[in-house]
């Protein structure tokens, strides 16, 4: 497979058209900016003089800064911004030079005079940038009423398991953070955030398979960030998104955004509130291992779920001087979650004759608070661009949760044959985590910046998990199966990256340095593990601009991925007496070096070729214990992970109103891991999937779009899971008046998410089926009020972006 990527890699490289890249050309820059900052995400517009035909077209940077490149001749420049007015260039003459800096462009606000309107642009949904690929939310009408997790499952390359599990571009261990700042919740905390989030909520989701140096270490599966919606007009504004759906029971989604802008302050904040109920079925087919003896488990499970969530926020930024900003914030989430399930398990000498069954009647709850403090400073300390930015966190989490489980055997022909074990449980948790960042950028030259940052995150957690059996007079706790767990860690990072640009090659080298302080310590069991650890994790860029069409990309980093807080505690968790989920606190931090190399093509069509290796992978799976017959899930490091991939991204547009966004990715897959559970795990897999989504304007005021993805069979730890197939489509109407919108979405319309999961593990022999009520219809309505004039945000990361994902439960 190695030779056959780089086989393709050069075939890539070498059979594009000579003539593409033999033209030279003149290198325009430039920076737009207003009265008060530069403006990202400007559009710039080169014109021919002669006869005003366009010739190129470029969008600024995070800097307001841009790069065109043309042939020598007479040119000039239309620059535009959403909320500011068109403003044209002087006539620019090119004679053969290498490079012309023109004059800076600055953009005045549309006219305070005029009647207040929307300024809407439409975005395509799939744009492909030089590290990233970026998902337009407001672009797939499918995705209103849907919560941030769902979302996620439509996302390219993104998949979402039946464990809700989140891989990306088939490596999992992926860091989820929201507007560039790290959640520090565990996958499963972060899994209950985003179901608690509102697509209302999403301006778009940037995926970055190989983030560099001033991102956080522990992403070894890639980052998802996903950007919420801002307003920064002056005056007062606000939206409000009132929407509901139904999938055998009725759920409902609304939130509202309000913002008020002065010249020296700006006050923002919202507050959503989220209800769903949905079912969940699971069947799973066992065979205990051994030679003789063999017992045969038929299990069947259903549950019913509630949910009830609270997202809120409010901030504000003190505009200090020009380029000075002081800025406050504060978050919270606070959930209720509430489930009731019955299990019926057949146990016998086979699958056809039952000797005896077990019912087990449960019920289990949930109640979560997360709150998290923020202080940050933005200095702009010159005109040549140099910046510095510091921020200070505090964050708490306190849940609470709780299970109830009753087994009792009966036999083949329904009669009660006796009571198993009754048992409850009780799991309060606290963690508290502090953080403190700061990042500088300094510019040396038109050509070379340097840029250098320090973090220093503390984080601690009690957890205490109390198992009690039921005896004839009332409730006794089990100290074999209670346990506190109490675990600390002080993480200290420096970093420094070195951007070049040289004509048309541009270079990012950068050097990330992190030591670790961990102490894990089972109270009850009288055991602590201690870790100090000190590594680098260095990261290169590299691009090359042929001309304004042809542009080649090259990274490489190394990542690290510590374990969960809650995965390295040793208790056991059970569902019914034969299955539960135990911790390990033996799991060792998992290392992984990532290249990957992309073409794009009139920076629209791309390819990318990537491979990663990762040693000591930390994966959840699903064992077998031979002496208590029971199935089990713990997370244990496998000793390699390796992933051959190529992407391909492109737009089609068949007519004026139907384009299509499609993303293709393929990939190879290799595990191994010695002795894991008596036997040797060597699997490896080829997988394909494609995400084609299909956009339609059907008038001014009707827009409508159909989305589907299918994903040939995967491998992930010890497990295979089968074909996967989903859809969606949506239909949106816009008001004449463009202050809001009515959306209605379908997910899941074939209701095909019905994963099956088997072993690719010898010895350990199971079959597994997991579904819900995934197809679901919503109505969503969303309405804009007050000014709406936009400015670009103020682009701001805290301290937290790599210990929340981590806090489990």
């Amino acid at each position: 497979m190695k030779t056959l990527y780089t086989t393709l890699f050069l075939v890539i490289i070498y059979l594009v058209p000579s003539s593409l890249f033999a033209q030279e050309s003149v290198e325009l820059n430039g920076l737009v900016r207003d009265e008060k900052q530069t403006l990202p995400s400007a559009t710039v517009l080169l014109y021919a003089a002669k006869d005003s035909s366009l010739v190129s077209t470029a969008i600024t940077d995070g800097d307001g800064k841009y790069l065109i490149h043309a042939k020598t001749g007479n040119y000039y420049i239309v620059a535009t911004s959403i909320g500011y007015n068109k403003i044209s260039s002087k006539v620019i003459s090119l004679n053969g030079e290498k490079s012309y800096t023109v004059p800076v462009i600055t953009l005045a606000e549309t006219s305070k005079n005029l009647k207040e309107v929307v300024v809407t642009s439409t975005k395509p949904v799939l744009e492909r940038r030089a590290d990233k690929l970026v998902f337009n939310i407001d672009a797939t009408p499918s995705t209103a009423g849907l919560n941030a997790l769902e979302v996620l499952r439509k996302a390219p390359g993104v998949v979402v398991d039946h464990n809700e599990n989140i891989s990306l571009s088939g490596k999992s261990n992926v860091l989820v953070t929201l507007d560039g700042k790290q959640t520090y919740l565990s996958q499963e905390e972060v899994v209950n955030l985003l179901k608690s989030m509102q697509s209302s909520e999403i301006e778009s989701i940037e995926i970055m398979n190989n983030p560099g140096a001033r991102f956080e270490a522990n992403a070894t599966g890639g980052v998802i960030n996903i950007k919420t919606k801002k307003s920064k007009a002056d005056g007062f504004n606000g939206s409000v998104a009132l929407g509901g759906g139904y999938n055998k029971r009725p759920s409902s989604n609304n939130s509202i955004n309000l913002n008020l802008r002065k010249k020296a302050v700006n006050v923002f904040g919202s507050y959503g509130y989220y209800t769903s109920e949905y079912q969940q079925h699971l069947e799973i087919d066992r065979v205990t291992p051994g030679a003789a003896d063999r017992l045969y488990f038929s299990q069947r499970n259903s549950e019913n779920s509630k949910n009830k969530s609270q997202n809120f926020k409010i901030g504000t930024d003190f505009f200090l001087s020009k380029n000075h900003t002081l800025g406050v914030l504060f978050k919270g989430n606070v959930g209720d979650w509430r489930q009731n399930g019955y299990s019926v398990t057949n146990i016998g000498s086979s699958f056809e004759r039952a000797d005896s069954v077990l019912k087990t009647p449960s019920n289990a709850g949930r109640d979560r608070k997360n709150y998290s403090y923020n202080i940050n400073y933005k200095g702009v300390l010159d005109t040549a661009g140099q910046e510095f930015t510091i921020d200070a966190d505090y964050s708490s989490y306190d849940g609470e949760s709780d299970a109830f489980y009753q087994n009792r055997f009966f036999l083949p022909d329904g009669s009660f044959f006796k009571n198993g074990q009754i048992y409850r449980n009780f799991a309060p948790s606290n963690i508290n985590i502090k953080a403190i960042k700061a990042d500088y950028v300094l510019p040396l030259s038109k050509a070379l910046k340097l840029e250098a940052g320090v973090k220093f995150a503390s984080v601690e957690s009690d957890n205490n998990f109390i198992f009690e059996n039921q005896v004839a007079n009332g409730w006794l706790i089990d100290a074999n199966r209670s346990n506190r767990f109490k675990y600390s860690e002080d993480v200290g990072a420096a970093y420094t990256t070195l951007s070049a640009t040289l004509g048309k090659f541009s270079l990012q080298a950068g050097l990330r340095a992190e030591n670790t302080h961990s102490v894990g310590n089972s109270v009850t069991m009288n055991e602590e593990v201690d870790r100090k650890y000190t590594n680098l994790f260095p990261s290169v860029f590299a691009s090359r601009n042929f001309n304004d069409n042809n542009i080649l990309n090259f990274s490489y980093s190394r990542k690290i991925n510590r374990p969960n807080y809650q995965n390295l505690n040793p208790f056991i968790f059970y569902l019914d007496q034969y299955t539960y989920n135990q911790g390990n606190p033996n799991l060792r931090p998992e290392f992984a070096n990532n290249f990957e190399a992309t073409y794009l093509f009139k920076q629209k069509y791309s390819i990318a070729l990537a491979y990663s290796h990762t040693s000591d992978i930390i994966t959840q799976i699903l064992l077998q214990n031979a002496e208590l017959n029971s199935m089990y899930q713990t997370t244990l490091n496998l000793a390699t992970d390796d992933v051959f991939s190529l992407t391909l991204n492109f737009p089609i547009t068949f007519t004026k109103w139907w384009n299509v966004n499609t993303n293709i990715l393929a990939y190879h897959k290799t595990l191994k891991a010695p002795n894991l559970n008596g036997f040797d795990l060597n699997s490896s897999q080829f997988t394909g999937n494609i995400y084609m989504q299909h956009n339609f304007t059907l008038s001014p005021l009707f827009s409508a779009d159909a989305s589907a993805f299918y994903s040939t069979p995967q491998i992930d730890g010890a497990y295979n899971l089968n074909t996967f197939f989903t859809s969606d489509a949506g239909l949106r109407y816009n008001f004449p008046n463009k202050a809001g919108n009515l959306k209605l979405g379908v997910s899941d319309v074939f209701h095909s998410q019905k994963p099956r999961i088997t072993s690719t593990l010898e010895g350990n022999e199971y079959d597994l089926k997991q579904w819900g009520t995934s197809r679901q219809v919503r109505l969503t309505f969303t309405y804009r009020f007050g000014k709406s004039t936009v400015k670009s945000e103020r682009n701001r990361k805290t301290g937290l972006d790599d210990e929340q994902k981590r806090l489990g439960q």
